[in-house]
């Protein structure tokens, strides 16, 4: 009852949505939904952008996210995900005679202020978040899922995305697999764990089969496909 376990998977149904259509190429679908899909980048601009910088706030709105909120900052992975949404905004627009502009500018606005403010040029990843208040300090600490939707929102350069991988390699814990029959001799297998942030809080810092098989998808959409199928080996294992 002391817990604030509320979501906004509005921001998770739309994706769901957006890539149905990437799929299918259902315009009848995308005509249907358009006003759904414009209140609701609205709604996120005004809740969530509010000094119109490029980047949003989050709150409980990924799988991992149980009580998990920046209170008010800047926070990668939901500006990622409104890259991605105001991207494919835009081009649905073209295809069904709607205006485009507003949504390609937002797409725009979304990645150079990634860029310019949550990539940490020198480590080779993005931060987690940038506080809204005091000194705005940047938390360069990033989760597994900070990097995993960046890549599946089609936020990074090749590189950009190969150096953020590395950061899973090098800067998350990995947990060794092991597992019995003739397929799983002599292989290293790991998973990642969300985040190396303690203490520990469910989900905060946890191993979960969902989180590491969007893991794998990221190392196969960053050109990494051997570890990628390794990662995902290790999951099923």
């Amino acid at each position: 009852p002391n817990t604030m376990n509320h979501y906004d998977m509005n921001i998770c149904y739309i994706d769901e949505m957006l890539r149905h259509l990437r799929w299918t190429g259902d315009l009848g679908f995308a005509r249907k939904m358009w006003p759904v899909l414009e209140r609701h980048l609205a709604w996120e601009k005004r809740c969530f952008d509010t000094n119109d910088d490029g980047l949003y706030d989050a709150y409980c709105c990924i799988w991992a996210s149980d009580a998990l909120q920046y209170t008010g900052g800047s926070v990668t992975h939901s500006s990622a995900y409104h890259y991605f949404s105001n991207t494919m905004a835009a081009v649905i627009a073209e295809l069904i005679g709607k205006d485009p502009t507003p949504y390609r500018k937002e797409a725009e606005k979304i990645l150079q202020a990634l860029n310019r403010v949550l990539w940490l040029e020198e480590e080779g990843h993005w931060a987690e978040y940038q506080d809204i208040l005091g000194k705005q300090l940047l938390h360069p600490n990033a989760a597994l899922w900070t990097i995993y939707h960046s890549i599946d929102s089609k936020v990074p350069t090749p590189f950009q995305a190969y150096q953020a991988l590395r950061y899973i390699d090098t800067q998350l814990p990995h947990f060794k697999v092991e597992a019995s029959g003739k397929d799983a001799l002599n292989e290293h297998l790991w998973v990642p764990a969300t985040t190396n942030w303690m203490p520990y809080h469910w989900s905060i810092n946890n191993v979960a089969f969902a989180e590491v098989m969007h893991t794998a998808l990221a190392y196969f959409q960053g050109g990494r496909q051997e570890q990628a199928y390794q990662i995902m080996k290790g999951a099923i294992m």
